[in-house]
């Protein structure tokens, strides 16, 4: 459950398609985010180090037009999204 003042994403297995990673973070972690681009449409795709019961790519339900994605993008590396 989310905490207060959180919004919780919703992580699906499918992406848009092939698509162009216009932002990242550190692979270095236990779990990486990437902002992706597919003809016009925004996602983030989530890779996590293999465990189990967690798919190692995820996507966001969610696609966004380029603001909305920069706002969710900011939201998510601020700790007010997960």
């Amino acid at each position: 459950m989310p905490r207060p003042g959180r919004t919780a994403l919703w992580w699906i297995e499918q992406s848009l398609g092939p698509g162009r990673v216009v932002a990242y973070t550190c692979s270095c972690r236990m779990t990486a985010y990437e902002l992706v681009v597919c003809g016009g449409v925004y996602q983030i795709r989530r890779r996590t180090v293999p465990r189990r019961g967690v798919p190692p790519v995820s996507w966001t339900a969610a696609r966004w037009r380029r603001e909305q994605a920069l706002e969710w993008w900011r939201r998510l590396l601020a700790g007010q999204a997960r």
